[in-house]
């Protein structure tokens, strides 16, 4: 379930799929971040973000997050190839991933 403070971030701030009405779904990346970061930490974090991804940490980010996320098996059109840029939790996950490492 989403929460407000997050999807302001994440969602509005970084994700082309995001639109209104769809609260009740959530990416892989969007529960890792509600899971393992305050909505303080991200907010601190996110205005640092570039708002594309470099890929760079793709491997790590598939375990965290992707493998666990619903939109991977109904249908990921970055995951499947299909020339789509991935979610913004993706975005911003990658980036904390390259700051930690």
């Amino acid at each position: 379930m989403k929460r407000d403070e997050y999807t302001e971030m994440i969602c509005k701030g970084f994700c082309t799929f995001y639109k209104e009405g769809r609260e009740g779904l959530t990416c892989g990346a969007y529960d890792f971040l509600g899971r393992n970061l305050t909505a303080s930490e991200v907010r601190s974090n996110v205005q640092q973000v570039k708002p594309r991804a470099d890929f760079s940490r793709d491997k790590e980010l598939r375990k965290l997050a992707c493998e666990q996320c619903d939109f991977l098996v109904d249908g990921c059109d970055f995951r499947e190839g299909l020339g789509a840029q991935p979610c913004g939790g993706y975005v911003i996950v990658e980036w904390l991933l390259k700051r930690i490492v």
